[in-house]
């Protein structure tokens, strides 16, 4: 009963991070790595209202926390979101 217990604490400990709004220094580390990766991002420039836009719809989705989102604005990053899992697949530079 314990171990029953103790596995479903660990459980929901990790679903709730999966749910996590990615923090500034983990999207900022993220958009390093993927800027790194050859053929992570598609490397056409967007407009920065697209970004704008796409950075915004992360916030309000919970994906991003608010320093984030004022970090992407002002670096020119953007995140691109799996359409699937609404997860944060890559984040690529405007």
């Amino acid at each position: 009963m314990i171990k029953t217990l103790a596995l479903a604490g660990v459980l929901s400990l990790l679903s709730f991070e999966s749910f996590a709004a990615m923090d500034l220094a983990t999207y900022s580390d993220r958009a390093r790595i993927d800027a790194e990766m050859p053929g992570r991002c598609v490397y056409r420039p967007i407009p920065y209202q697209e970004l704008k836009m796409r950075i915004d719809w992360a916030f309000h989705q919970g994906l991003i926390t608010e320093r984030a989102a004022w970090w992407s604005k002002a670096y020119g990053y953007y995140p691109v979101v799996d359409m699937f899992s609404q997860n944060i697949a890559a984040v690529c530079k405007g």
